[in-house]
């Protein structure tokens, strides 16, 4: 664990040097629960919030660090550095969250690629099921991840995932290629 001096001059364990104070929440006074209808909450220092909301900062690289927590009007309470600095209870419970709102299918197979309307209409496979979704402005839905990643986001803000673009045959790459920029 790394201290630094805060302007009290009282050491803290949530900053590393040169961190700038990006509202880091002191994971000792954090506990997170299901309240009784079986959503996320949050004790925090004094204050309790019935329902919270979490969001990634580094979705694809760093998906459990640099956590957001906010409180339901999306004001943000503060960032979770780390989910791995939890009580394993409370990362169970973070993980399971971020894992429901950041679902995010694998397509492992492109059936068709059709524009209309100002609309792509793409016909994939995710594991065994078909999926019909649709693209508008694929300057922003379209995005390579890195090299071989790439997701696509859909009009209702769904996002699917191709992990390995190159295991893909030859034929499915054609049908994105216009595509990719």
């Amino acid at each position: 664990m790394v201290f630094t001096m805060t302007e009290e001059k009282v050491m803290s364990p949530a900053y590393a040097p040169g961190d700038a104070d990006i509202g880091i929440m002191d994971v000792s006074e954090t506990t997170f629960y299901k309240n009784p209808m079986g959503f996320l909450a949050l004790k925090y220092r004094d204050a309790e919030y019935k329902r919270v909301k979490l969001s990634r900062a580094v979705p694809f690289t760093q998906p459990y660090e640099y956590i957001s927590v906010a409180d339901m009007e999306s004001k943000e309470i503060g960032i979770i550095r780390n989910v791995a600095a939890l009580s394993r209870d409370m990362q169970t419970l973070v993980r399971e969250e971020l894992e429901n709102r950041y679902f995010c299918p694998e397509v492992t197979y492109i059936t068709s690629v059709k524009e209309k309307m100002g609309y792509l209409y793409f016909e994939v496979k995710i594991g065994e099921y078909k999926k019909i979704f649709a693209v508008k402005d694929i300057t922003r839905n379209i995005k390579m991840l890195d090299e071989k990643r790439l997701v696509i986001t859909d009009v209702d803000g769904n996002r699917f995932l191709i992990s390995d673009l190159f295991q893909m045959s030859a034929k499915n790459r054609r049908k994105l290629e216009p595509y990719l920029y």
